[in-house]
């Protein structure tokens, strides 16, 4: 059965009835041609859409007032054991203001940054084929790089306002309490190298998800090797002949030995922050030792995340 017209659309010299011919202007018109939109526009555009994804959530804001509020309160734990006669060191302070990284073996702000950072990903992998980043920008690869944009950005972002509110407060409590104030500008340095930590641990965070495509399976791994894992492979590999050493250059061990800067130690202090650290390697070679496990754990992630885009051409 063939329904009836009931209906033609109008032109601009009036509607067309059925038998009337359609006018030439409408028939020779050309077809509008699709914009090439430049690379740098399309990632600017995938990063609006990732930013404005990541502030639409609530998840995002209570972590954030969580963060605030613990920053809030490094200056009181100072009063736990705070010598009124000697100044804090700037190596002892930037560790404060990192969350004592040595003694949780990674910043504690790691298992809050680490909700943000397998979010983009996972969040692709949950919703298939709706309100994803690749789709807002036809293209895998510009996605992946915004995330990667965005989640650095964001994860430096709130270590550097940490950092600078537990200073702030670190600095009030001092003050009040008539002790001592450390070498602020010395103090400097150590937050940069946490700030750029945090950065890289969003990349890793992200990455990983990517690789193993899998939130769940990426958090535990990311809370338990650092923590217990690299620990127990550094001990295993010390029994093997000739690779004694290569427990010092594992990850997550020279990004420790980035963190905590050992000469700046001496006596009781600097054997306790070598325990604790597990490595003996400089701070700077350290942080170019991690800068480079997190461009390769970030190449594998794109690789993994980019190699599902449909062939184009």
């Amino acid at each position: 059965m063939t329904a009836h017209l009931t209906h033609t659309p109008p032109t601009a010299d009036g509607p067309l009835s059925p038998i009337s011919p359609a006018s030439p202007t409408s028939a020779t018109s050309p077809a509008s041609t699709p914009r090439t939109v430049p690379a740098g526009e399309a990632l600017r555009n995938a990063c609006r859409y990732e930013w404005r994804h990541l502030t639409a959530l609530r998840s995002t804001w209570v972590l954030l007032s969580v963060v605030a509020a613990l920053s809030l309160l490094t200056g009181p734990g100072l009063l736990i054991d705070l010598d009124r006669t000697h100044p804090i060191g700037a190596a002892s302070m930037g560790d404060v203001l990192a969350w004592a990284p040595m003694t949780t073996q990674i910043p504690m702000l790691c298992f809050f940054v680490l909700v943000l950072g397998t979010g983009p990903v996972s969040t692709d992998l949950v919703r298939g084929a709706a309100r994803t980043t690749w789709l807002a920008v036809n293209g895998r690869r510009t996605a992946y790089l915004a995330k990667s944009v965005v989640g650095f950005l964001v994860g430096a972002g709130v270590a550097a306002t940490s950092a600078l509110v537990g200073g702030v407060s670190a600095a009030a409590v001092l003050a009040v309490s008539g002790a001592p104030q450390p070498a602020w500008s010395a103090v400097v340095v150590p937050v940069l190298r946490f700030v750029l930590w945090m950065g890289c641990w969003a990349l890793l965070c992200m990455a990983l998800v990517a690789l193993m495509r899998n939130r769940t399976m990426a958090v535990v791994a990311l809370c338990l090797w650092p923590v217990l894992g690299e620990r127990l492979a550094g001990l295993l590999l010390g029994y093997v002949p000739g690779l004694d050493g290569v427990g010092d250059w594992l990850p997550f061990t020279v990004g420790r030995a980035m963190l905590t800067d050992l000469s700046a130690f001496a006596g009781d202090e600097r054997s306790l922050a070598e325990a604790m650290v597990g490595s003996d390697v400089s701070t700077p070679v350290a942080l170019l030792v991690f800068l480079l496990y997190t461009a390769a754990l970030t190449a594998a992630g794109y690789w993994a995340y980019s190699r599902r885009e449909a062939p184009t051409g």
